[in-house]
């Protein structure tokens, strides 16, 4: 694009995650907070100005509707990689997967199996599958646990489906009940991603910040825990259980339903993206 004062500006969409979106309304609040049009779902797609966001202060002074620059921005080939075992998968190509996105009428021509899903793992991995297609769910829930291992940064686990034409979350867990395993392993794996990069955010002296872990029972169950030291000022993730460590050395366990209730008015619901409860106490030594 061309700014008023003609000189070339390279400009391309960046797809984000409400839980990076969350970090950032701490990081970079107000005005300098990222400019993002909403797709669907847990997405959102904004734009880089030769590869710095574009923010809410720019737009907010611009005439121009933001969604008209991001329509521009997106990637003006429509084409689609192959489908591989009922997956397309978009490698290293924002522009192409927020293309997607943004217009997605774009995926009228591939052949799937049912409605169009995607999965927009990370900026550099997004996968349309079939709503129909349970190998393909399967092979994408692959994709998935790789691009944890890998450490990368990543963008959602929660898919989007195309109905009449809009975007709206899939419930693919009701679809596939025989994933549901290993579609709440990916989950869990997702969110403790996500707290990790929120507690780089948050990190200060005067609270504890809990990052959940990942534990595997011997029935195959994945679940999150985090810790809790006792007396000790602390945000707390949502995780399964709740470990709790005294200063006497005395180690318990809770799930976080029961936990909150024993806690009553005294843990705070706070207003962070991922949610953290407040539980108050001492600094931490």
């Amino acid at each position: 694009m061309t700014t008023s004062e003609d000189v070339d500006v390279t400009t391309t969409p960046q797809i984000y995650g409400a839980s990076e979106l969350g970090v950032l309304s701490v990081t970079a609040p107000g005005a300098a907070h990222p400019r993002v049009e909403y797709v669907g779902g847990e997405l959102f797609v904004g734009l880089l100005e030769d590869g710095v966001v574009v923010t809410q202060g720019q737009i907010d002074d611009a005439a121009r509707p933001f969604r008209d620059a991001v329509v521009d921005a997106v990637a003006s080939d429509t084409s689609l990689p192959q489908p591989a075992d009922g997956v397309i998968l978009i490698e290293d190509d924002e522009a192409v997967a927020a293309g997607i996105l943004i217009e997605p009428e774009r995926i009228a021509a591939a052949t799937l199996a049912g409605d169009p899903v995607v999965f927009a793992l990370s900026r550099s991995a997004v996968a349309i599958v079939g709503a129909d297609d349970e190998a393909g769910i399967g092979r994408v829930l692959d994709l998935a646990e790789a691009l944890f291992d890998a450490g990368g940064a990543l963008v959602s686990a929660h898919p989007i489906i195309l109905i009449d034409g809009a975007w709206a979350p899939f419930r693919w867990k009701e679809r596939f009940p025989a994933l549901e395993l290993r579609i709440e392993r990916v989950l869990r794996l997702f969110s403790v991603r996500a707290y990790e990069a929120q507690s780089a955010a948050l990190a200060r002296p005067d609270v504890h910040l809990a990052d959940p872990k990942i534990q595997v029972r011997e029935d195959g169950v994945t679940l999150t825990f985090a810790a809790w030291p006792k007396g000790t000022a602390t945000l707390l993730p949502v995780v399964d259980n709740v470990i709790i460590a005294d200063p006497a050395g005395n180690v318990s366990v809770t799930t976080m339903g029961q936990f909150l209730d024993a806690a009553g008015d005294a843990v705070v619901r706070t207003g962070l993206s991922p949610l953290r409860y407040f539980v108050p106490g001492a600094a931490p030594r």
